[in-house]
């Protein structure tokens, strides 16, 4: 579990970020990626910790539910993972996001860290 602090240089940076979580949601990790090569620049190192750190927990996310395409196998996978991936990576997002709300410490749970 990485736990990072969430500091905000201004309005921006945090917006940046917000958005990133809600679009993260419903495209899994485009957004993060699209943050970290497009904005990296702009955002702080904290708030660029918590886009990489969403990074790389739903690219792993992703990389799991490639087992889908097995035939069979992939086909009960789907069936039983499918859904507890979208409900734990939805559940992640809403967590963090009520946690930047609060200015408390952000808790992703990242296992390898690709980026």
């Amino acid at each position: 579990m990485k736990v990072i602090s969430p500091s905000f240089k201004d309005d921006t940076d945090k917006i940046i970020v917000l958005a990133m979580l809600i679009l993260s949601i419903f495209l899994i990790c485009i957004p993060a990626l699209v943050v970290m090569l497009l904005f990296k620049n702009q955002l702080t190192e904290n708030s660029y910790e918590i886009t990489k750190a969403i990074f790389n927990m739903e690219l792993l996310m992703f990389l799991i539910s490639l087992l889908f395409f097995i035939p069979v196998f992939g086909f009960l996978l789907s069936l039983f993972l499918g859904p507890v991936m979208l409900i734990i990576n939805t559940v992640v997002i809403v967590l963090v996001l009520c946690n930047i709300a609060k200015d408390k410490d952000v808790k992703i749970p990242v296992a390898y860290d690709f980026i």
